[in-house]
């Protein structure tokens, strides 16, 4: 046989190292050290939330920290006025301590604070909204939010001690401080199908 040309032999040689490659590429790999978790590897490497009353919400929870200083907001105008902060009205520690056991840095935050409630006795508490209930009343007496379908028209405080239902309404149904606009009738609604404010109407 004669001499293969140089450029043959290059062939060879390329096409002899392709297929080292690919022998190598299959074959069974050891798998890779993983990182501690202090260095960022694995699946432990999500920073815990450690819960605790002086810690900042805004943090994590970002939505609700910027009502806090949006002037539309119920938020806002207790923290101008009252110089409320989270815990003034999310008070319910034991709760909160709870939820948070197993929360991390980088879990999606949930629409809606579903876990805990802002009680009547955290807005009632002295230096808030201590009113008595014939002084509440009179205060909203006037209200006509609440009319439904047929001009039945209820003082919004007088409902919550209507019937044992009603007494389950908490002060934060119908006054969402964390949103611009709140229809205090939803509330209503949510039972009240048919929007008339009488019972057995819908079912």
């Amino acid at each position: 046989m004669g001499k293969a040309k140089p450029i043959h032999k290059a062939l060879i040689a390329f096409a002899a190292a392709a297929i080292a490659i690919a022998v190598a590429g299959c074959s069974p790999q050891e798998p890779a050290a993983e990182k501690p978790a202090e260095q960022g590897g694995g699946s432990d490497s999500a920073v815990q939330v450690a819960w605790s009353p002086d810690m900042d919400c805004a943090t994590c929870h970002a939505t609700e920290g910027a009502t806090m200083e949006d002037g539309s907001m119920g938020a806002c105008i207790h923290v101008q006025e009252a110089q409320t902060t989270c815990i003034s009205c999310h008070a319910d520690e034991a709760a909160l301590a709870d939820v948070h056991k197993e929360a991390t840095a980088t879990d999606t935050m949930p629409k809606k604070l579903k876990a805990t409630v802002v009680d009547a006795a955290s807005c009632q508490a002295a230096g808030c909204h201590d009113l008595s209930a014939d002084e509440m009343l009179a205060r909203t007496a006037t209200i006509t939010d609440l009319t439904d379908s047929q001009g039945t028209q209820v003082n919004p405080h007088e409902v919550m001690g209507l019937t044992d239902g009603h007494a389950d309404i908490l002060c934060s149904d119908c006054h969402n401080m964390h949103k611009a606009e709140v229809n205090a009738a939803d509330t209503c609604v949510s039972c009240h199908h048919a929007g008339v404010y009488e019972c057995n109407t819908c079912h």
